[in-house]
């Protein structure tokens, strides 16, 4: 083969492996990230209040109508001080129709007492009879003339005489109180007002955090007048979600933040309440919550009050020299989590135990070292093996 020849050959191998080159995929572009080492904190961010530990509702003793209070929110008031005043309400009046039938009971009881006492007299009579009979029995029987069964037979007659004499009296009482009780029925009602002046007191020292009356007018009983406690006892209460909730340490340490002061105030977990209810999220999904109740690690500073608002970071995880990777390294597989590392230009699928993960990190038990290159946000296409190029290292 003479030297053109060759040159040909080799221009042609050339110009083939030239398109051979510029046919070839190159291999896609990954986002990476470095595994590192340092502190792990998982926090819970809520909204949380100041609530009173011990609050005390007073509410009306009867119904009638309340004098306007004198007291007003933030008032100190003493144990067993007057807090409320209340006038006993009138009794409703009878319409017509009301009234007349309840003559027609009156007129009912009266003829059943005018019954009962004449079974009264009867009982009297039917009495001083069997004890007569009695005392004849016992004379003629101390003459032999009456025999002993005759005697007993006397005497169970006279015992059962007394106790009809006595039932006899009860049924004319009874029905002397009905009779008196259905008269007050057809009474003329007295004004309002016009009954004793009902003093309602507080129960404890403290101030008065609510009033719910400020202004006079009808009151039920049982409705709720004010609310009393001491603002220097208060805690901390937010409302978790119960799988939060349940992973909470003993003794779970948080911080305050956005109170209206400066800096940041602590404070520890105190109780969780055992009773969950259901709440409708902003995004109208039902969630399960429960409310963690909170105390201050230190005095808490003046200026708050009951029901004050502010935000809750609750440290539920933590730990200090552990391998780091951003959340986004980090894919599910199977019963467990994996990453893919990059190794020589490929992609290794390793298995990682992920201990936990906040926002931006995830905490991961494995072999990898420091500073291995992971995938970020891995294609659902990347598998075992393939070709990547590194965006960033």
């Amino acid at each position: 083969m003479n030297k053109k020849n060759i040159a040909m050959v080799a221009a042609s191998v050339l110009a083939l492996g030239l398109l051979v080159w510029a046919a070839w995929p190159e291999p896609p572009g990954v986002e990476t990230a470095r595994l590192t080492r340092g502190d792990f904190v998982r926090e819970l961010v809520e909204d949380a209040r100041t609530r009173v530990r011990e609050r005390y509702t007073v509410t009306a003793p009867l119904a009638g109508q309340l004098v306007r209070p004198v007291l007003k929110p933030g008032d100190a008031v003493g144990a067993d001080q007057v807090v409320a005043e209340i006038w006993p309400a009138a009794a409703g009046l009878l319409d017509a129709r009301s009234q007349g039938e309840q003559r027609e009971r009156v007129g009912a009881m009266q003829a059943t007492l005018a019954r009962t006492q004449a079974n009264l007299a009867r009982a009297r009579v039917a009495e001083q009879q069997a004890r007569a009979d009695l005392q004849r029995a016992q004379s003629l029987g101390q003459q032999g003339f009456v025999s002993s069964t005759q005697q007993e037979t006397a005497l169970l007659t006279q015992q059962q005489r007394r106790q009809e004499l006595a039932m006899a009296e009860q049924e004319v009482s009874a029905a002397t109180h009905d009779l008196q009780r259905l008269r007050i029925g057809l009474s003329q009602p007295a004004a309002s007002g016009s009954g004793p002046l009902m003093r309602v007191r507080a129960p404890i020292s403290g101030r008065v955090l609510k009033l719910h009356r400020d202004s006079e007018g009808p009151i039920a009983a049982g409705a709720p007048i004010l609310d009393l406690g001491d603002p220097g006892q208060l805690e901390i209460v937010t409302e978790l979600l119960t799988e939060d909730a349940a992973a909470l340490p003993a003794q779970a340490r948080a911080t305050l933040d956005h109170w209206g002061g400066q800096g940041q105030l602590r404070a520890h977990l105190s109780r969780v309440e055992p009773g969950a209810f259901t709440k409708v999220s902003a995004l109208g999904v039902e969630e399960q919550r429960v409310k963690a109740v909170f105390d201050w690690q230190d005095a808490p500073p003046d200026g708050l009050g009951d029901g004050f608002k502010m935000e809750i970071r609750i440290t539920v995880q933590q730990a200090s020299g552990v391998l780091l990777a951003p959340v986004s390294t980090v894919f599910p597989q199977a019963q467990g989590h994996a990453v893919f590392v990059v190794e020589g230009g490929r992609v290794r699928k390793q298995a990682v135990d992920l201990l936990g993960r906040n926002g931006q990190q995830a905490w991961l038990g494995t072999e990898l070292p420091e500073g291995a290159v992971l995938v970020t946000y891995p294609p659902a296409t990347l598998r075992e093996g393939d070709r990547v190029q590194p965006i960033k290292p």
